[in-house]
């Protein structure tokens, strides 16, 4: 039978050793079993196009959130972003990765030391080895511009230089040509109009276009004529077409499939994809990054769902909650009052040399 210590022992061993494996399974087996569920898009014939879409990352500032725990928060946001980033970096392979704006939660309140600071984190996170074309588009986060808000100069510029790169792009042999829309300034660049007929021509906007009507969307059907645009704000996974105004939720693990050219010549319609956010910190239960493969005029579109970091937040609360109350339970098991006076009797035993029952005889 174990001794009070030995069994003392063999408890906070076993807690300490459930401990290592719940923290090894929350960060990092539980990524590596998430991507099992993720679809791969093969290529047909071998001259596709990769494209990775990662929407509202929205890194953690230090203005908003000064609580206790704030830095804590930080890291873990961080810690998810790159782990995820990590395994849809290794199971896509893209040629090109774009980010669809609101990189920043803070950007566009940031102090210039601020910004840099937010600028270098979103770096380490979003670190390749390899070289893969990179598209930032700016967002409300970033430079402002949200429910009318003020977008200064030094926003936009500062916006620029951090991710320097075209407003317009071709992507190699397979005729891609990528647009950067900014919904909140109104503004796109199209400065080789005469030529984008002999392209298949992709629109990036943070905020969606086609659900929004007015004269931006006007004037990129006249000018851009897009046949996908790819959008992200609301933190929802949504599939837009216009002009029949049709909004499709997208949550399912499955791949879609359009044919671009039969979309925009026989149908007559415009084709938007809303990717949804990449943090579990924007209060969505479901979070994801897009994953778009294009083959000649042939659209396959998935999104990469990722685990849901509250559920694992949560089951370390349980777990702290759990052991601590055993812990507790055993504390006061062994200094109950009877096992108290018993070990007094014992102790009395060994220093007088007599029983308690002997002693109990000569009291009478």
């Amino acid at each position: 039978m174990l001794s009070l210590r030995s069994f003392n022992k063999l408890l906070h061993r076993c807690l300490l050793f459930l401990t290592f494996i719940l923290i090894c399974f929350n960060e990092i087996i539980i990524y590596h079993v998430n991507r099992c569920s993720w679809q791969q898009i093969g290529c047909k014939v071998g001259n596709c196009t990769r494209v990775l879409l990662i929407a509202d990352p929205q890194l953690l500032g230090l203005t908003y959130s000064k609580t206790l725990y704030s830095g804590l928060a930080r890291f873990d946001a961080d810690r998810y972003l790159r782990q995820t980033f990590k395994q849809a970096l290794a199971f896509t392979k893209p040629h090109i990765i774009c980010f669809l704006g609101d990189l920043m939660d803070e950007g566009n309140v940031a102090s210039p030391e601020e910004f840099k600071s937010y600028v270098k984190r979103f770096q380490q996170i979003y670190r390749t080895d390899d070289d893969p074309r990179r598209v930032h588009i700016p967002g409300d986060n970033d430079i402002g511009g949200e429910n009318g808000e003020y977008i200064s100069n030094l926003n936009v510029h500062r916006f620029e230089e951090a991710f320097t790169q075209e407003d317009i792009f071709d992507y190699g042999d397979n005729h891609l040509r990528f647009f950067k829309i900014n919904r909140m300034l109104l503004d796109f660049t199209n400065p080789d109009r005469s030529n984008n007929v002999k392209h298949l021509r992709i629109g990036l906007s943070h905020a969606p276009i086609l659900i929004g009507g007015g004269p931006l969307l006007r004037a990129i059907i006249k000018e851009l004529d897009p046949h996908i645009i790819f959008s992200g704000h609301w933190h929802e996974s949504r599939i837009f077409t216009h002009p029949d105004t049709k909004v499709v939720n997208f949550y399912e693990p499955g791949v879609r499939h359009f044919d671009l050219k039969a979309i925009k010549e026989q149908q007559h319609s415009y084709l938007e994809i809303m990717v949804p956010t990449a943090s579990y910190r924007m209060g969505k239960t479901k979070m994801g990054i897009g994953y778009a493969v294009l083959e000649n005029y042939d659209l396959s579109y998935t999104v990469l769902w990722l685990p849901n970091r509250f559920v694992f937040l949560l089951i370390y609360l349980f777990w702290i909650l759990f052991a601590a109350s055993m812990l507790l339970v055993f504390r006061m098991m062994t200094r109950c009052p009877f096992r108290t006076g018993k070990r007094n009797m014992h102790y009395d035993y060994l220093s007088n040399g007599t029983s308690p029952e002997s002693q109990h005889m000569e009291s009478k």
